[in-house]
């Protein structure tokens, strides 16, 4: 016992220097009779502590609002410490005291013209956080102030309260517009991060403001805040596609595409296409992606904007990879794939992705498998990505299949994406490798993912008609497997592995059924075995959908029907279905043939 004491005093002990120097002390007792006192103190001292304490209560849940006049007096303290906690406070509680805080704002006012940036940035943010309506027009004033700061601190906050001034000065809209340009041509890249997320908020259509100032935007884009980036990067591709269209060299127009240009010298308006033109681009965007939809959206959406000059931008056209604007912007974007933040890569990709000549489009691969040994989560967004690209460009990512090998940690969500990049990128060389690992997969103890494995055999054969053999053997013996241990130990979802097997075999037979008719009758042989209903619901339909083909399962139809006559008053419903519209098949065709 005095061992165990002496241990828990040296754990508090330890816990007491843990928390010296810190303000933890702040939620052991923040509610704190003494807190009016403290903030009506002379001395700055009680008042920042009673700040915190009260900042503490409002990080638990408990509503300090009576306690405003008390607080809102101290906004013009001297104290740097005491006046940004007093901001804080009032950032929080503004609206639900707007009469208290309407008195503050000639306090604001005055510390916008203060010598401190610091103090000039919360005393805007804080009257930006006032979302009255009666306020805006002065926060429209301080932010066309503070646009022209001269420090980048406080320009980077009027380009955040531009974003939550929009909605409350609608009519201002072309003030806030000349705000954003300003903003746009600042010289500080943290400006500029800032100011993409205003124009967004603003003014998203207003790619005038873009075109003034793209090659700019361009190259300051590597040096900005990585989220800024992603934001930027999205701003600048829109641009392009609204003013430029997609390149015809790229991976969207990679198959089946054969454009014939006209007019123009290297682009060809979408509204010239002909109708044979347009149903090209669509056949030619395999996959999830289509080309003409791409189009069609900036053709509705941005076909009203208008350039630096004051003409309409023209509608969307078909572009060379050569366009100097497309070219800019691939250059710049180029060193963002081996940015740290996996978001920033992806939005690189994309650019690379729609504006990129194909045989350039492979320098995006290294970058996007490399984030895959990031979080989960981060992980699970990129492979949905990569089976787009993957959908459209296959040989892309056929070379790396191993990479989309499944790992024992991941959760099922990502093995799913992972087994349907494999099946789509799987090729004559990679398919052995493929599916020796598919083998190691069905042993896995998640049924589920058996049985997702089992459907990945089954498209791999429809893909690769020179492994239709090798996969029917395995997946016959499988079903031989499962009806076995389905009458000896039950486990947790073996039924879905053994219809998904069947299901497979289904799809495969399909093919070229004369040639499989073997495969059919050992499978209608399992019946004997197989007790599950919805597989023996499969096996007959099978069997009834090619009982006339080839010349083997003809000879075993008598045998056949004699065994489900026999076993008819035994069956589910949906199995009895099954069976009579097998017999339904079989005499239609004996009626046709007679």
């Amino acid at each position: 016992m005095g061992m165990f004491g002496l241990q828990a005093s040296g754990a508090a002990a330890s816990w007491m220097v843990g928390r010296m120097g810190t303000d933890a002390h702040l939620y052991d007792d923040p509610e704190d009779a003494a807190l009016p006192a403290l903030l009506d103190s002379r001395f700055d001292g009680d008042k920042v502590d009673a700040l915190k304490r009260l900042l503490a209560l409002i990080a638990q849940g408990v509503d300090v609002a009576h306690l405003f006049p008390q607080v809102v007096k101290n906004v013009a303290a001297q104290s740097l410490e005491v006046k940004k906690l007093v901001y804080l406070y009032l950032l929080h509680y503004a609206e639900k005291r707007q009469n208290e805080a309407l008195l503050s704002i000639n306090i604001f006012q005055k510390d916008l013209s203060d010598i401190n940036p610091l103090v000039r940035a919360w005393a805007l943010r804080t009257m930006a956080g006032i979302r009255l309506h009666v306020v805006a027009p002065l926060v429209l004033v301080a932010v066309k102030k503070c646009a022209r700061d001269p420090s980048p601190y406080v320009r980077k906050c009027a380009a955040y309260a531009l974003c939550k001034l929009y909605d409350l000065l609608p009519e201002e809209n072309t003030t806030l517009e000349e705000v954003v340009d300003v903003l746009l041509g600042d010289s500080s890249s943290g400006v500029v991060g800032a100011a993409a997320v205003a124009f967004n908020s603003v003014c998203p259509n207003g790619l005038a403001l873009i075109a003034k100032h793209f090659r700019k935007l361009c190259e300051t884009l590597p040096d900005i805040e990585e989220w800024y980036q992603i934001t930027l990067i999205e701003i600048l591709l829109r641009y392009v596609i609204a003013r430029h269209g997609l390149v015809k060299e790229s991976a969207i127009f990679a198959s089946n595409l054969s454009l014939e240009i006209q007019g123009g010298k290297d682009s060809v308006p979408v509204d010239n296409m002909s109708c044979t033109q347009a149903e090209t681009i669509v056949n030619g965007a395999c996959g999830t992606l289509s080309s003409m939809t791409l189009l069609r959206h900036y053709i509705d959406e941005y076909s009203a904007c208008s350039d630096g000059e004051g003409d309409k931008i023209r509608s969307p056209s078909v572009t060379n990879s050569t366009n100097d604007d497309v070219t800019i912007l691939l250059k710049c974007t180029s060193p963002l794939l081996w940015s740290q933040n996996s978001g920033v890569i992806l939005a690189a990709a994309s650019v690379h992705w729609i504006m990129a000549p194909v045989q350039e489009v492979k320098i995006i691969v290294g970058p996007i498998l490399f984030t895959l040994r990031s979080s989960p989560d981060a992980t699970y967004v990129m492979l949905g990505n990569i089976l787009v690209f993957a959908k459209t460009a296959p040989l892309l990512f056929a070379p790396y299949y191993e990479d989309f090998f499944i790992c024992s940690s991941d959760p099922y969500q990502t093995r799913a994406l992972k087994l349907e990049i494999i099946t789509t990128i799987a090729t004559e060389s990679s398919i052995p490798a493929i599916l020796e690992e598919f083998q190691d997969y069905i042993k896995d103890p998640n049924r589920r993912f058996v049985a997702d494995t089992v459907a990945a055999i089954a498209l791999c054969a429809e893909k690769l008609p020179s492994v239709t053999s090798t996969c029917l053997e395995g997946l016959l013996a499988l079903v031989f497997y499962e009806s076995s241990i389905a009458n000896s130990v039950h486990l947790d979802g073996e039924d879905v592995v053994l219809v998904q097997a069947i299901l497979s075999i289904k799809a495969i037979v399909k093919i070229d059924a004369a040639c499989h008719e073997k495969v059919i009758i050992r499978l209608v042989r399992t019946l004997d075995v197989i007790k599950e209903p919805a597989a023996r619901s499969l096996i007959i339909w099978i069997f009834g959908e090619y009982s006339s083909t080839g010349n083997l399962i003809p000879r075993i139809a008598p045998a056949v029907l004699k065994y489900l006559a026999w076993s008819f008053a035994a069956e589910v419903i949906e199995t009895k279905l099954q069976i009579l519209n097998t017999c339904a098949k079989k005499n239609t065709y004996k009626s046709s043939k007679g």
